[in-house]
């Protein structure tokens, strides 16, 4: 998986670079949601998020973020993870230009850190994940400066417990216009 993190991290970086891209920050969000991992266990997150460039087209969006989450293992011990990732997403615009449904993926990397009960010692892992934004939706308010941000995404992990249904809610700020 690691392997295919690498490659997947460099080919997003050499499409992101194409000679039609354009870089710039043009949106800062933050989100909130919860991961669910199965059906009794969940696990509550916070995002920054920032679109920093167009690839190819002003709808294909390059989005970097940052994220923090905390709750129980599967088998009920408790995890911390702080990570990131890149995310590419394609946006459709609503008729009125302020609304506007995406959907994509990309490759994520968490640090985890849970405490084991029988040696009482925290233990940190490094794991690869791929998102997959199954529904976005972006409503922008206060003549487009503000916006209000809806997401379902499919986080598939190495490990059982890394991967999960996430649902978020957030608000953002457009700084720039691609």
């Amino acid at each position: 998986m690691r392997v295919f993190a690498g490659v997947g991290f460099f080919v997003l970086i050499v499409f992101a670079s194409g000679a039609q891209a354009g870089f710039g920050l043009y949106n800062l969000a933050t989100k909130v949601g919860l991961d669910v991992v199965q059906a009794n266990d969940t696990r509550h997150f916070f995002v920054l998020q920032a679109d920093i460039a167009t690839v190819f087209t002003p709808n294909l969006r390059l989005e970097i973020g940052a994220e923090a989450g905390r709750g129980a293992d599967l088998d009920g011990t408790e995890i911390r993870a702080r990570g990131g990732g890149a995310f590419l997403k394609y946006l459709w615009p609503h008729k009125s230009g302020t609304a506007f449904a995406y959907m994509g993926g990309g490759l994520g990397v968490n640090r985890v850190r849970r405490e084991r009960l029988i040696t009482n010692k925290f233990q940190s892992e490094y794991q690869a994940s791929l998102h997959f934004i199954l529904i976005g939706m972006e409503k922008q308010l206060l003549r487009r400066k503000m916006e209000i941000l809806f997401e379902i995404r499919w986080v598939i992990g190495e490990e059982e417990d890394a991967s999960a249904l996430r649902a978020a809610v957030g608000i953002g700020f457009n700084l720039g216009k691609p």
